[in-house]
């Protein structure tokens, strides 16, 4: 579904939230602390996030990111996956709409973020897209997604993709320019991890 823009998010009506809650079994070690260009992933996301939202806030269940002067909440729902980080994050959050991003993009965008936020507005989910391929890990949601979320929690729904169905969701083609940065370019094992770390040039 693709819905007109109306105006940008506000920014105090925004909360960047980072989801790190997962158990790292491909990976072997914390994503989020990986290095990437003499910075861990981590960093790197909250120096991009830092101006565009009022407030950023970790989902992770360890004790691991405590160094980065941010609030840090467990999973209200343990072992339920990316659906149990979002549906905490707006459990917890204290504005109208959420910036979720997953802890293994190093490279995400101000240009991204903004480009997002600006098409966030009038739809339950602002969610962009590159080709076939929707990024759910790096999408805007409303508060009132809320309900739906713990009612599909309930039922042990917890394919985040299936759950698009049940909201109105702006689906927004990213354009070529900010494709180039490789933006969606994510880290989930050893041999990820040495491929962007061996073509970093951003």
């Amino acid at each position: 579904m693709r819905i007109s823009m109306t105006k940008m998010t506000d920014k105090n009506n925004i909360t960047g939230v980072i989801l790190a809650g997962g158990k790292n079994s491909r990976m072997g070690s914390d994503k989020g602390l990986l290095q990437v260009g003499g910075k861990s992933i981590m960093e790197r996301q909250i120096e991009v996030l830092q101006s565009l939202v009022k407030e950023i806030i970790i989902i992770h269940n360890g004790n691991n990111y405590g160094h980065l002067g941010v609030k840090i909440f467990k999973d209200i729902i343990p072992d339920s996956g990316p659906m149990g980080g979002i549906y905490t994050a707006l459990m917890v959050s204290q504005t109208s709409k959420i910036f979720i991003l997953s802890c293994d993009m190093p490279f995400i965008s101000s240009e991204l973020v903004k480009m997002i936020f600006n098409e966030a507005d009038n739809c339950d989910i602002a969610i962009p897209r590159h080709g076939k391929k929707l990024e759910p890990l790096c999408a805007v949601y409303d508060k009132s997604c809320l309900v739906t979320f713990k009612e599909l929690l309930d039922q042990k729904a917890l394919k985040m993709m299936d759950a698009l169905d049940f909201f109105k969701v702006n689906e927004i083609t990213v354009p070529q320019e900010i494709l180039a940065t490789q933006p969606f370019a994510n880290i989930n094992t050893p041999e990820d991890y040495l491929k962007i770390t061996s073509t970093y040039k951003i």
